[in-house]
């Protein structure tokens, strides 16, 4: 008996360190932002890249699949967020600095929604200072709403140490050349033993060093050494969690119901993100009504529409969390902001260039990068009918009876429904199919037979059983207009079109060519940022011309290899 007990005893001893183990998971992930510039003056263009690493051991890490980049001002007011859908543990963007920011200090703060379980602190920032010239009165130029003293408050950076580094070629960046004229090709070659000849991913800026005060930003190489860490952050389960986007985007909300009686539970929600490479998707709600969609893929539209699929859709209203932020009180920014009257000539000559650069913009302007187009989620199992290739029809009837003869339409008291005749059983089930235009689900297809068929391109059809997550319709029926431009009417308090930031689009950013000197020839070209390059290939040789801007440029390279090791890499050059 007193081995029987003993025995129960230590089978609950285990089962109590199991549980008490699984309540505790680790977080081992962090981000590094590589940034241009930590000074900026209005109208200028602040560039980033940003690294998604395991903070253990500095290689990528593939939890999460987005990431946040916030601007914030000594306020702790958000003045700018920017969600980058990660590849390959990277992402990159831009943010143009308008004259509504006001001078001052802030913080640019970089995490993924599984890092937000932390506290702010280890959230990646850099110091950012921000120059607006152009807080005026009535006279223009005010040096008064600038704060400028006659002394000096901030330390201007030096570049000694840079210069030094090339003159003992220990640099790892070889140039053709230390000195440039103007609109001079600037080629830069990588040592290969600087990267191990492993493969990685890195970012490379060119840039006029400053003559405003400004802040050196951490290195890759110093950001590795103060932020290792032998053991991964610990989460204890039995506290409230934020989950990380591992399978991509996460939207979740709830369903409320005026009526208690009405059920929460199993009730079919239906995701749409309309347009040329539409996302459709349908989940059902859990006990309390709650819901979450995970898009697996960046989705850039942003027209999104959530709908209720519900006999009783009428019932239902539907609420949408809020996004989950970080706690911009524990961010320590200082408040004040003095500058030397010394610089009033360099900051009217900066906001003079600033304007000449933004006049020509449409020059240099960048371009988005190919988005990759998918297809459909029904691909290949559509039947499709193209409509140029028959005779044209005005209306979705005469359509009907006479291209696409799968379909067929049922009216009641006013109101249709579109079906799918599946030959292989009898009688047919009556239950309606799925129909969407565009991607967008159409609960109620009336409109469907006013709408002028002239805009469709091509109507899709599946017969059959048609399972899509865990609902299941008699047929599948998907329009495609020309344009991928079709809008909806119709309103009703079971559908939301809610405003939820899109992720920012990858852009080809411009690289100006001066290889036939007469092309541009008369255009000034003031251009402080010679390059920007969020995926450089250290590989190959990287060019770029000066421009009209006399003075010393710096060249700098930062990322991590495939293996975790950090590189930083900084020459300069100068433009006489």
């Amino acid at each position: 008996m007193d081995k029987l007990k003993h025995l129960i005893l230590l089978f609950v001893l285990i089962n109590t360190q199991l549980t008490i183990a699984q309540q505790v998971i680790t977080l081992d992930e962090t981000v590094f932002i590589h940034i241009n510039t930590t000074t900026l003056v209005s109208g200028e263009t602040l560039f980033y890249k940003l690294y998604c690493i395991k903070n253990t051991d500095k290689t990528p890490s593939l939890v999460s699949k987005l990431a946040y980049i916030e601007l914030i001002d000594n306020n702790n007011n958000s003045v700018f967020k920017d969600k980058i859908f990660l590849e390959n543990a990277t992402g990159e963007g831009d943010y143009f600095i308008p004259t509504t920011l006001q001078t001052g200090n802030y913080k640019l703060i970089a995490y993924t929604s599984w890092m937000l379980n932390l506290s702010t602190s280890k959230m990646f920032q850099i110091d950012i200072k921000i120059i607006n010239p152009y807080q005026t009165n009535e006279t223009g130029f005010s040096t008064n709403k600038l704060n400028l003293k006659n002394t000096d408050s901030v330390t201007i950076a030096k570049n000694t140490t840079y210069q030094e580094s090339s003159a003992n070629q220990k640099s790892g960046i070889a140039l053709n050349k230390k000195t440039f004229a103007n609109r001079e090709k600037v080629t830069v070659k990588i040592d290969p033993s600087v990267t191990t000849n492993g493969s990685g991913s890195y970012s490379l800026s060119v840039r006029k060093t400053d003559e405003l005060p400004t802040i050196n930003q951490t290195t890759a190489n110093e950001f590795a050494k103060i932020s290792t860490t032998t053991n991964p952050d610990k989460l204890d389960v039995r506290k409230k969690i934020i989950l990380p986007e591992l399978r991509g985007e996460m939207i979740s909300g709830r369903i409320v119901s005026a009526k208690e009686s009405d059920n929460l539970q199993n009730i079919t929600i239906a995701l749409s993100l309309p347009g040329k490479s539409p996302a459709f998707k349908i989940v059902e709600t859990d006990e309390m009504g709650h819901f979450i969609f995970n898009l697996n893929k960046a989705y850039y539209t942003p027209n999104i529409v959530i709908q209720v699929i519900n006999e009783h859709s009428d019932n239902y209203t539907i609420e949408l969390d809020k996004p989950n932020t970080p706690d911009y009180s524990k961010l320590n920014i200082q408040p004040d902001f003095n500058l030397s009257a010394s610089l009033k000539q360099t900051l009217l000559d900066r906001s003079i260039t600033n304007q000449i650069e933004n006049a020509y913009y449409q020059r240099s302007k960048d371009s988005i990068s190919t988005l990759n187009e998918s297809n459909v989620f029904y691909f290949p199992l559509a039947k499709e009918y193209i409509l140029d290739d028959f005779t044209r029809f005005p209306t979705l009837k005469e359509n009907i009876t006479e291209i696409t003869k799968e379909l067929y339409y049922k009216n009641k008291n006013n109101n249709y429904s579109l079906h799918v005749n599946d030959y292989s059983i009898y009688p047919q089930l009556p239950e309606p199919a799925l129909v969407l235009i565009d991607g967008l689900l159409l609960q109620n297809v009336n409109e469907l037979f006013n709408y002028n068929m002239k805009n469709i391109y091509k109507i899709s059809v599946i017969a059959g059983t048609y399972y899509i997550g865990p609902r299941f319709f008699n047929g599948l029926i998907s329009f495609t207009t020309t344009k991928n431009q079709f809008t909806t009417d119709i309103k009703e308090n079971y559908i939301l079109n809610p405003l939820i930031q899109r992720p920012s689009i990858k852009k080809q950013y411009n690289k100006i060519d001066y290889s036939d000197i007469k092309i541009n020839e008369r255009i000034p070209d003031y251009r402080n940022q010679l390059s920007w390059i969020p995926a450089a290939d250290l590989n190959k040789e990287i060019s770029f011309y000066t421009s009209d801007v006399k003075g010393t440029f710096e060249v700098t390279i930062e990322g991590f290899t495939e293996t975790g090791k950090a590189i930083s890499l900084k020459e300069t050059f100068n433009v006489k």
